[in-house]
């Protein structure tokens, strides 16, 4: 069954996590699922358009769940942060006519209206919750074989509360989909804890310390690789991971995976098809245990997409 869904990817995805978009458009094309781009949707603001203005945040994220409604479709978002942005604008207005009246009155200039007819969800939940685990399980073509991931939910998928209640911070949808695609879920302490992203440019070496301590004990838990379903907790633990080693003094060298990378190594898309040589961090020692290995020129394989 076809499935579509309006698509918003966010300015990672686009920028630094380019790899994320391109994942996850693979692994969508194999399940049969359309994502429809939207068209010049702007940014969710991260946190910052919150503490700006709230009229701004509530205008900047009402405009998006406006252009995603005219596809008449439900809204997938790849990135925590944006999913929080949308998830609680789209329940404010919802609930809050007196809001809802004021982003329509300043969305009218573009000719649109948020009328509050979709729901907004991430691609994460679109694997596990739309297709279902017999779906994924059904097209793994290489298992993982029992690879040790730990899973990184990070803070802002699990919020507000309001919306997804007090158990949040025990979100099982990744550790299932791991369990699925044939991996072991390390359990650790941090997993659901802030990245420190959002205090990079504040303070790096606080931000490196935050996200330095939650590897440490991944690593310490045995695993082999991080997933995360968030490209800036994806930025922080690859692209700063030699820095957290420099603090620390304690090499790490782990390859940080999107949900959407993981999924395609294991139904048998190339490591072309999901960007994996953009990561800072090699993930060499992660395909050489599910299977791949390099040839006489040391580069690694690309398997048919």
């Amino acid at each position: 069954m076809k499935r579509t869904y309006a698509y918003f990817p966010g300015c990672s995805a686009k920028s630094t996590c380019s790899e994320l978009d391109l994942s996850t458009h693979a692994v969508a094309a194999l399940f049969d699922v359309s994502l429809i781009e939207l068209e010049n949707p702007g940014c969710t603001g991260a946190r910052e358009f919150r503490a700006i203005s709230e009229q701004l945040h509530l205008t900047a994220n009402g405009r998006i769940l406006a252009l995603a409604e005219r596809n008449g479709c439900d809204l997938v978002a790849v990135c925590d942060t944006c999913l929080l942005n949308l998830t609680e604008t789209n329940r404010r207005l919802k609930e809050d006519s007196e809001a809802r009246d004021a982003v329509n009155r300043a969305l009218a200039a573009e000719g649109l209206v948020y009328r509050g007819a979709i729901e907004v969800k991430h691609f994460l939940w679109v694997l596990t919750e739309d297709l279902g685990e017999e779906s994924l399980r059904a097209r793994v073509v290489r298992p993982l074989r029992s690879l040790r991931a730990a899973p990184f939910y990070g803070c802002h998928i699990q919020r507000p509360k309001s919306i997804y209640g007090e158990d949040g911070e025990d979100a099982p949808a990744l550790d299932r989909l791991i369990n699925v695609l044939g991996g072991e879920v390390v359990r650790y302490a941090g997993a659901s804890k802030c990245c420190g992203f959002h205090v990079v440019n504040v303070d790096q070496k606080i931000a490196v310390r935050m996200s330095g301590s939650h590897l440490g004990n991944a690593v310490a838990g045995g695993a082999q690789c991080v997933v995360t379903p968030c490209p800036l907790c994806h930025t922080v633990f690859d692209a700063y991971q030699p820095s957290m080693e420099r603090q620390s003094r304690d090499p790490q060298a782990t390859p940080i995976l999107h949900v959407s990378q993981l999924v395609g190594l294991a139904i048998g898309l190339s490591t072309e098809a999901l960007g994996l040589s953009r990561h800072v961090v090699g993930c060499a020692d992660v395909l050489a245990h599910i299977g791949y290995s390099r040839d006489r020129t040391g580069a690694l394989p690309q398997l048919p997409a």
